[in-house]
């Protein structure tokens, strides 16, 4: 059973996203919208902006944002349908529910959520409540792990049983083999399903919106035989490499107070969430990968990473810097004594000694500098010249130019050379690093430059306007939408993130959707790209001039098409001119005298073409 999205449609847009927020937030009013601090992470400076015109919210902070369903699903830790719920009641709306008409791909996902929360049940009341379910109690005891705590991350068992979850699914009716596709349960060929994480305690791993979506199981008795750690298989529901333990319980956290943790292992953060070190997430015992940190970027641009103090903790360390840096990451590690790990040190010292330790963290440099000492790096000169050259690219990372010239004056100093060769050490890197990015020049067989290479650079150059062609298509305008659509064709656009956004708003536009800018960027599945239409709809200061050089007392409307008109003009000569740039090319490199001809018709057929596009 679900709302059905007229009834949705009629509470959102009786729902004043205003007023919803003024009562968790103090907004003021400035301009055209409202600011306040965010709710979602500590700041001073205001930079929580609401807007009444498009119905949105977004913090140029923390990135938090979205439509008035989206602040109380995070703002109260509530699903969706009960963020409908509370608004409706506000309303006095009554709601009224119909069967789902899913598609087959969103039937597929919603019955493998509803398998993981019977097994995640299951094993959890395994471990409350089942007489069998002791050992793996006494084992959550002498870890320090309280009974509220195994509640919270809905920790479980497995019993020790061929067959215990087996017959549970059974007696639900869940399909077996869709139970196999998630990991719970396999059989050998010919023969009967078994379950597969028998006698393990379990960790269910949540979505950032609290469903499960795979678990994590720590086995109970030693066994050559058996792994320690039984991880569920990736499915449709669950990509390892996108997944953070404890995101879900830990956003808020981070949020509020702009900085994560990041710790290794399961009991690593759930031991200090419950110490009251909440801001932790866990790269589940494997390499942090770019996924994860873009996920992570959503709610903080600070971290400290916290791995274990052994080398495989420390090798984790100085991998996880390259990828955090490269999301603007603002990096530093924390190290704890030798043989210790954040779930044994909290659980020996406390809270107050642990936080000591995350404060004495130091940057990335620093760290890197300190491992290479460690190893005895620089006693051997052509090693030295290595680790400088390790630490140079490092730095090249950092994308503010101010705080990487301050970490190249670092290095320099540390190592007594001149600025200008430091410099130059990283200027011969990002040179190395744009040759591998760009397409190299081939050239043919007898040795002349490759005509056509040269053409598709020309071709795939970006017009300076597609992004304000972007920014209008989600202003939600209709007759806006449509002279774009008239003129210009998606498959025009180069940004490939561009002609996906421009499909959405077209699909909308074809479909006679609702063209509301909060409704558009809903639609969007990226949250970067949410990020970035927010952003543009709260903080467009160029479009916002270049409109009012078009107003001379005209009316928001007509001001609007009137710069629609002018950037689809913009961008239709940059196009023709891209196609005469690429049209000389021919004729200056053609060698057939009797093809010059009909290059030359093409040529001035182009040049009448702008001639009419500078006309209209």
């Amino acid at each position: 059973m679900v709302i059905p999205e007229k009834k949705i449609e009629e509470i959102r847009s009786s729902t004043n996203i205003v007023d919803v927020i003024s009562e968790s937030v103090q907004l003021k009013k400035r301009g055209r919208n409202y600011i306040g601090l965010c709710p979602f992470h500590q700041e001073k400076t205001p930079s929580f902006t609401v807007s009444e015109e498009k119905q949105i919210f977004h913090c140029f902070g923390c990135h938090a944002g979205g439509n008035v369903f989206k602040f109380l699903m995070d703002f109260e830790s509530i699903s969706f349908v009960e963020s409908v719920q509370i608004l409706a009641k506000k309303l006095g709306i009554d709601l009224d529910y119909e069967e789902t008409n899913l598609t087959e791909a969103q039937s597929e996902q919603e019955l493998l959520y509803d398998i993981n929360t019977v097994a995640a049940r299951f094993f959890s009341k395994n471990l409350l409540h089942n007489a069998q379910g002791e050992t793996a109690r006494k084992y959550f005891e002498n870890r320090k792990i309280k009974v509220q705590t195994q509640r919270i991350f809905g920790l479980g068992y497995s019993l020790n049983e061929w067959d215990s979850f087996v017959n549970h699914a059974r007696a639900n009716k869940i399909d077996l083999e869709k139970a196999a596709l998630l990991g719970l349960i396999d059989k050998k060929e010919g023969s009967k399903y078994y379950d597969k994480f028998r006698g393990r305690i379990i960790f269910p791993i949540f979505s950032p919106n609290g469903r499960v979506i795979a678990f994590g199981g720590r086995v109970m008795e030693k066994s050559e035989n058996a792994a320690k750690y039984l991880n569920s298989p990736e499915s449709v529901i669950y990509l390892k490499r996108k997944s953070l333990y404890g995101l879900y319980h830990s956003k808020d956290d981070i949020r509020k107070l702009d900085k994560a943790i990041l710790v290794e292992g399961y009991l690593d953060l759930i031991s200090l969430f419950q110490g009251g070190i909440k801001n932790v997430v866990a790269s589940s015992g494997t390499a942090l990968t770019e996924d994860q940190a873009q996920l992570l970027s959503r709610y903080t641009r600070n971290i400290v990473v916290f791995y274990d103090a052994d080398p495989a903790g420390i090798k984790a360390s100085l991998r996880s810097i390259e990828i955090l840096l490269k999301f603007d990451f603002e990096v530093k590690i924390a190290e704890l004594p030798e043989g210790e790990d954040p779930d044994s040190y909290i659980t020996k010292f406390g809270k107050e000694e642990l936080e000591d330790v995350i404060k004495k963290a130091q940057n990335f440099l620093e760290y890197q500098t300190m491992q290479f000492e460690k190893r005895g790096t620089f006693n051997d000169p052509e090693e030295q010249t290595k680790a400088i050259r390790a630490l140079v690219q490092s730095a090249s990372f950092v994308k503010d130019e101010l705080k990487r010239s301050v970490l190249l004056k670092t290095i320099s100093k540390k190592f007594n050379l001149r600025e200008k060769l430091i410099e130059s050490e990283l200027e011969k890197l990002n040179s190395s690093q744009n040759t591998r990015r760009l397409e190299v020049k081939t050239k043919t067989q007898n040795g002349a430059p490759d005509k056509t290479l040269f053409i598709d650079k020309i071709r795939h150059k970006q017009a300076p306007s597609e992004i304000e062609i972007i920014k209008i298509l989600f202003e939600g305008d209709i007759n806006a939408i449509e002279y774009i659509f008239n003129y210009i064709k998606i498959e025009d656009l180069e940004n490939p993130d561009y002609r996906h956004l421009a499909e959405i708003v077209y699909e909308s536009y074809s479909s006679a959707e609702n063209l509301h800018p909060s409704v558009l960027i809903e639609k969007v599945e990226s949250e970067e790209l949410r990020q970035f239409l927010r952003k543009a709809a709260l903080d467009k200061p160029s479009i916002s001039k270049a409109w009012k050089e078009y107003s001379s007392g005209l009316d928001e409307e007509s001001n609007l098409m009137k710069y629609t008109a002018d950037t689809v003009k913009k961008f239709r000569l940059f196009k023709v001119d891209q196609e005469l740039e690429i049209s000389h090319l021919r004729i200056k490199e053609e060698k057939d005298n009797d093809e010059i001809p009909n290059l030359m018709k093409i040529h001035h057929q182009l040049l009448n073409e702008k001639k009419l596009i500078m006309n209209d």
